[in-house]
């Protein structure tokens, strides 16, 4: 029944924070039910024109991996691929649903306080422009 398989993206930042969209996907689908991919999406700031070095590069893709293999441990049994890619967060995910074709995204709120921070920018940019399901997990 593997074609029936809901297909899951769960964008992770690397805080502890983010991890509680794994434990709610978790407690709502079985692990026969659902393909998960995570994605981690290296987000560089550059300054007028400045150039990276290699040694940042490679220390952010190792960053990125390890909180790859952090979450995919709590999912052990799940069907999880984990991907990362560099840019602009909401970008890099609504590019990755687009061409992916996800039937449902699991985020979690942001933790910033204050009206104008009442989800975050990143999850707002998503629910503003996607066409697939989205789920906002709200941490306790």
């Amino acid at each position: 029944m593997a074609e029936n398989k809901k297909k899951i993206l769960i964008p992770l930042d690397g805080t502890e924070r983010s991890l509680h969209s794994i434990d709610y996907v978790k407690e709502l689908f079985r692990k026969e039910d659902v393909t998960i991919t995570l994605l981690n999406v290296l987000e560089i700031v550059i300054i007028n024109d400045m150039m990276l070095s290699d040694t940042v590069v490679t220390n952010t893709q190792q960053e990125s991996k390890a909180t790859l293999e952090k979450a995919k441990a709590r999912l052990q049994g799940y069907d999880v691929k984990t991907t990362s890619t560099f840019g602009y967060a909401a970008d890099e995910i609504l590019r990755k649903a687009r061409e992916e074709k996800f039937d449902i995204i699991v985020m979690t709120k942001s933790s910033k306080k204050g009206l104008a921070r009442l989800i975050g920018s990143v999850t707002r940019k998503v629910l503003q422009e996607i066409t697939h399901s989205l789920l906002v997990v709200v941490p306790e």
